[in-house]
């Protein structure tokens, strides 16, 4: 609660008006018996006026004074934080030449999109190919009817064997951006990549696999981070420094594609780097090519009927001309086969949003104590600054330090206020004092940032310097930018900061900090000291020294307003809120401490009420107020749950807690029965909750309520409708093994 602020001087210019109005009357009484428009009113006016300013500008506390606050309790403004992103970089391709390849793009090459600088991370080799995504799609027995084919039918025509399942596919065309990449609806959980080059080339297509044989290729990768993930047997999703997830990139390579189209063998491609993780998040997988171009060839000929047969790639795209496809890419993910991508793309590179400076001189020392330096530039990359002074005529490296506390007279350290864009020296007992007139320089730094950087797809355009036969292909939203801090933001964190000093130490350091990351917004977070998740929920375990959990829930998602409660709506994590978090906590955590970042598991329940309403008149509004008031009660988020800040982690649902709060809605006159039913995570099952008057939760489960049926009346009320043990889902019969058939229909 802060303190009550005096006001130094609560007069206004009427009170200074009349004032100075009688003090004329006590001390020059001749000039009472001026008229109003005499020029002695319009001086007490201006006076009155001035002195109100003055008044108004005591009673506020000066942006200056509040910086020097800040900067006595040592919470310096947080600096914008850059956006990141991808870019494609092709090599333009010009018909009737001999196709080439440009000089490699080095790291740091910078891009222009308007008023935000981008810099590259990492290196490209542009080349003048497209990339086409296929996948082969599953056909479900109810659209093969419609077909007219029949399973027996196409077991006869491909010759399947006894012991395998005919499993029927179209090829499906998918538009990078735009369509979701999923590996988990194609047949064998592959994303197949058709390399073509540009229609220009295709007379040229064996020189340009010449050029193509050895080099490394990038293809870059995004996930789809804003989609929330289901529950995997696991208590939510787990963010712990996940370990680089294995993505599997082959090449399709026939031996003799002229006379043996069907003899094809998936050869592994070497993976030079992996920036995406295992496209855990936006980055770039560089492949090497082999280095003989009889590796990079796909068959010509061959009936289209048995494209995709088997383990052969899918049909290629209508409107690919002859020559132009050059070879087939596939990737799988073992670990994760229902991989689920944003966006894939050819020529790609990571770019941020920073601009670049080299060897910057900054100024001359002056020998003083607590000399400042002011860079050119705000917004700082405090890691990627390197500070230099001169000294007996060399450039000797300084190194930054967040105090001058542990520093001797010969430190060679300096403070950086990155935000500011300021940096402080020493005083000569803690740090040290560039010598006077010896130099002082940047020689290197990146700066800038900001949401101005989250551009959409299209917003960068070109490289700085010329093109020089290069076309920036930019298909993907750049994203993570973040503004700077304002001072009245850094006020709001000055409670947070003497508490926790930035240090997550308590159970309540945890909670709080995760809240108040600046990266990615948190709307609730909970802690959990000594809890260890495992692979399944068998190898949890609890009470391990210096072992923290925690539990984070976003804000609501799309279409639930302002965080109010819906139906089937419980907000869940996704992998790059997960993985934000961990960074911000991870960096403020003590060493030997075990930190884990996870989703809370949502127990899905449903209710069935019998409720007599006052005036029959107005039942269905009396039914709506109902189903609200138990949406609140069991909603994750404040103001829901039983006091206001979500619904407990762990707490048992009580079938009287529920009663008792749709009775309490206005227009109830009693409620009858209540009927809870829950899903078991274990098998998929609905099941009533009969026996028992409450439903137990773990530590770490919350409710998710999917369905409420009202009913008026005495009579106990029917179950909902899907949502109930009559809508249990089938098993299923074991599965043969799957050989993929392509089907063509008589009309396209």
């Amino acid at each position: 609660m802060p303190l009550p602020m005096p006001n130094l001087d609560d007069r206004r210019f009427d009170d200074l008006v009349e004032e100075a109005r009688s003090r004329l009357a006590r001390h020059l009484p001749e000039l009472t018996l001026t008229s109003p428009g005499d020029p002695v009113h319009a001086v007490v006016d201006l006076f009155a006026w001035l002195t109100e300013t003055l008044l108004y500008r005591a009673n506020q506390i000066p942006e200056r004074q509040r910086l020097a606050f800040l900067n006595l309790l040592q919470l310096p403004l947080r600096p914008a934080r850059p956006a990141r992103g991808l870019v494609c970089v092709d090599a333009e391709a010009v018909a009737n030449q001999a196709p080439r390849l440009p000089a490699l793009l080095a790291s740091e090459s910078l891009l222009k999109a308007g008023a935000a600088n981008f810099s590259s991370l990492g290196e490209v080799q542009p080349t003048p190919l497209e990339l086409r995504l296929l996948i082969k799609q599953a056909i479900s027995d109810t659209r093969l009817s419609e077909l007219g084919i029949s399973k027996a039918q196409l077991r006869e025509q491909y010759g399947v064997e006894l012991g395998e399942e005919a499993a029927s596919f179209q090829p499906r065309s998918l538009l990078a951006g735009r369509d979701v990449l999923d590996l988990g609806a194609a047949l064998g959980s592959a994303l197949y990549f058709a390399v073509c080059a540009k229609k220009p080339l295709v007379n040229r297509a064996d020189a340009l696999r010449e050029k193509l044989a050895g080099i490394t290729l990038n293809i870059g990768l995004a996930p789809l981070d804003d989609e929330p993930k289901e529950f995997d047997g696991t208590p939510g999703n787990l963010a712990s420094e996940p370990p680089p997830r294995t993505l599997e990139w082959d090449i399709a390579w026939w031996p003799d594609p002229l006379n043996r189209p069907d003899d094809l063998q998936w050869l592994p491609l070497e993976v030079v780097a992996d920036s995406s993780n295992g496209a855990r998040r936006m980055g770039v997988a560089r492949l090497r090519l082999p280095r003989q171009a009889g590796f990079l060839r796909a068959p010509t000929s061959g009936d289209p009927q048995f494209a995709g047969f088997r383990a052969s790639p899918p049909e290629a795209p209508a409107d690919l001309v002859p020559g132009q496809l050059l070879f087939w890419l596939r990737l799988t993910c073992p670990a994760e086969p229902n991989l689920r991508l944003g966006y894939a793309a050819i020529n790609a590179v990571d770019v941020i949003g920073q601009g670049i400076a080299r060897d910057v001189m900054l100024g001359i020392g002056d020998g003083r104590p607590d000399q400042i330096i002011q860079l050119p530039a705000r917004d700082i990359d405090a890691a990627s600054l390197q500070l230099q002074v001169e000294e007996a005529g060399q450039w000797v490296d300084w190194q930054n330090t967040p105090h001058f506390a542990a520093s001797g007279p010969d430190s060679r350290v300096y403070r950086l206020d990155a935000a500011a864009g300021l940096i402080q020296f020493g005083d000569g007992l803690r740090g040290r004092r560039p010598a006077a007139n010896m130099g002082i320089r940047a020689a290197y730094y990146r700066h800038g940032g900001g949401d101005s950087g989250n551009l959409p797809a299209g917003g960068i355009k070109e490289l700085h310097g010329g093109s020089g036969g290069l076309k920036v292909r930019h298909e993907w939203p750049t994203r993570g930018g973040v503004a700077a801090e304002s001072v009245a933001a850094a006020e709001q964190r000055i409670p947070a900061f003497l508490t926790h000093r930035e240090r997550a130490v308590t159970r309540d350091d945890f909670r709080q900090l995760a809240r108040d990351n600046p990266v990615n917004p948190v709307a609730r977070a909970e802690a959990i000291a000594g809890f260890l998740p495992g692979a399944n929920l068998a190898s949890i375990r609890r009470n391990v020294p210096g072992v923290v959990s925690v539990f984070v829930i976003p804000p609501a998602w799309p279409g639930v307003n302002d965080n109010q409660p819906g139906l089937a709506a419980a907000p869940r994590p996704g992998a790059g809120l997960l993985r934000d978090v961990y960074t911000y906590l991870s960096e403020r955590t003590l060493l030997g401490t075990e930190l884990y970042v996870l989703s809370p598991q949502y127990q899905p329940i449903s209710l069935a009420l019998s409720v007599e309403v006052i005036d029959p008149a107005t039942e269905q509004q009396v039914f709506k107020a109902v189903e609200r008031a138990l949406q609140s009660y069991l909603w994750p988020l404040p103001p829901g749950g039983p006091r206001g800040e979500g619904w407990p982690l762990g707490r048992a649902v009580e079938k009287n807690e529920l009663r008792t709060q749709a009775g309490r809605v206005a227009g109830v006159e009693a409620v009858n029965v209540l009927r809870l039913f829950y899903q078991d995570l274990a098998d998929g099952l609905w099941r009533e909750l009969s026996e028992s008057q409450s439903l137990p939760l773990t530590d770490y489960q919350l409710p998710e309520l999917m369905a409420v049926r009202l009913q008026a009346g005495e009579d106990a009320p029917e179950q909902p409708r899907g949502f109930a043990p009559d809508s249990d889902p089938g098993l299923g019969a074991s599965r043969q093994v799957q050989i993929a058939v392509p089907v063509i229909p008589d009309k396209c």
